[in-house]
Parts: structure tokens; sequence; C-alpha cells
């Protein structure tokens, strides 16, 4: 159910990249977690990295572009310090696709992260902030699986998806709140097309949008912002994405 591009493209490391964090690491249900915008914030962000984990720039500072609008945001590291290794890719080896492989079949295996989040997670970080009325949740790449599925119960208003992985249109009709889907030229087209319609069929105030100009990962660890087009679909994506939730917030 894994993408190819998912699956193919690496994440941009970058030696020279001096982004400065806004917020601050803690712990919530054991996970070092980035807390970032205003605790005393009636609206609540909880982020899902892609598969490659929460360290990298490009992601922390998605977290910060939206907590910048007021949202308080907070992105647990559910693979607890063990992300898929950049080392393996692209794979290109034998080894490094087996490798692949049993992270999916691991620790990143949907159906049990869901249920964690669920069950531990999700608890916690409502715990940690109870002032916090009313949560989304936003999830990249592999994150974005599982935040679909997050979306079919209870727990959040409003949900996004950025590039995501393993898109199936299975999944939408089970989502019960807004949802925002933002997908690029290495999503299939005809997917994302039958996501919409599943969407709009269940009546749901949802975006979905598909752009052809740019890549799977530009919104997260493979974006390249030294590149300038990709700063500018890398701006535009978390203008449209902060947009949503502050309307369904």
């Amino acid at each position: 159910m894994t993408s190819k591009a998912c699956c193919t493209i690496p994440p941009v490391v970058s030696d020279t990249d001096n982004y400065k964090t806004q917020g601050s690491y803690t712990r919530i249900s054991s996970l070092l977690t980035y807390t970032t915008g205003p605790t005393t914030s009636k609206t609540g962000v909880l982020v899902i990295y892609d598969i490659f984990g929460m360290h990298f720039p490009q992601t922390l500072q998605g977290s910060d572009i939206i907590a910048s609008s007021g949202h308080l945001v907070v992105m647990p590291d559910l693979f607890d310090g063990a992300p898929m290794d950049i080392a393996n890719f692209p794979p290109n080896t034998p080894e490094k696709q087996q490798k692949l492989k049993a992270f999916f079949g691991g620790i990143a295996n949907p159906g049990p992260m869901v249920q964690k989040i669920r069950s531990e997670v999700v608890p916690a970080v409502k715990e940690a902030y109870p002032g916090v009325e009313r949560w989304a949740v936003v999830g990249y790449c592999w994150g974005g699986k599982i935040v679909t599925l997050l979306s079919a119960g209870e727990g959040f208003v409003a949900s996004a998806q950025l590039h995501p992985a393993m898109l199936d249109a299975a999944d939408a009709g089970n989502i019960k709140i807004p949802h925002f889907l933002l997908a690029t030229k290495d999503e299939d087209e005809a997917v994302v097309e039958a996501f919409k319609t599943a969407l709009e069929g269940v009546g749901k105030k949802s975006q979905v949008f598909r752009w052809e100009g740019t890549f799977h990962g530009f919104m997260a660890a493979r974006a390249n912002l030294k590149d300038k087009e990709n700063l500018e679909y890398y701006e535009k994506g978390y203008k449209k994405l902060v947009h949503f939730l502050n309307e369904s917030l």
C-alpha cells in the first residue's frame, strides 16, 4: 500500500540550514514532543510527521507556521527516536528495500500506530493542555494515512493530509470531520479524484487540491527551501493549510 514516491524520494539534508525553531521540547506520554504556539490557546493541532521523523528543519518550521496563527501545535515523536534511516534512501539495493519493508511492517504499521495514538497519545496530549477545547490533526506523507484513519473516530474537529502516502479513496467515506487534502504530481490523479468524490458524498466542508507543479514531500522533510520554486509552493501550501485550520477550528 506504500506509494512509489514515498519509498523513493530522499529527504533534503543541509548542514547550512540555520532555521531557528520557535518552540521547545517536552515529554508527553513518555514521547519527546515538539511544542510551539501559545499554551493558552483554545485551539490545538496535533502534527504527525513523515517517516523521517521530527527533527528536519522543514517540518519543524511547518509547525511554527501553523502556530503563528494562534494555535497550539504539538508534534510527538511517535517513532520514539527510531525513524526511517535516511541512509536507506533511495532504497536501491535488496538490503535497503528489506529495511524499508520491515519499517512499514513494524513501527510504521498504520493500524497499530493509530491505536497507539488514540489510546495513549491523544489522551496524554489533552491532559497536558486541558485549556485546548478543539483539536485538529495534520499529517505529512505517511502521517497523512494516519490522519485519514484517525479522522474516522472521535477527538478531532478537523483534519488535513499533505502529499499523502497510501492514499485510499475507501478511507474518505469514513471521515467524520472537515478534511483538507493537498496532493502533488506524485499522487495518482484518479485516486485523488475518487477521494474527493467520496468526501463530497458524505457532505463535509472539505477541500481537495492536486498541484501538478510540485512533488511528494515538498512541505516536510523532502522540501528543498533553497530552491525558489519549492519555497514558493511550500509557502503557498502552508497558507492554504492555515486558512483551512482557521476556518475549521
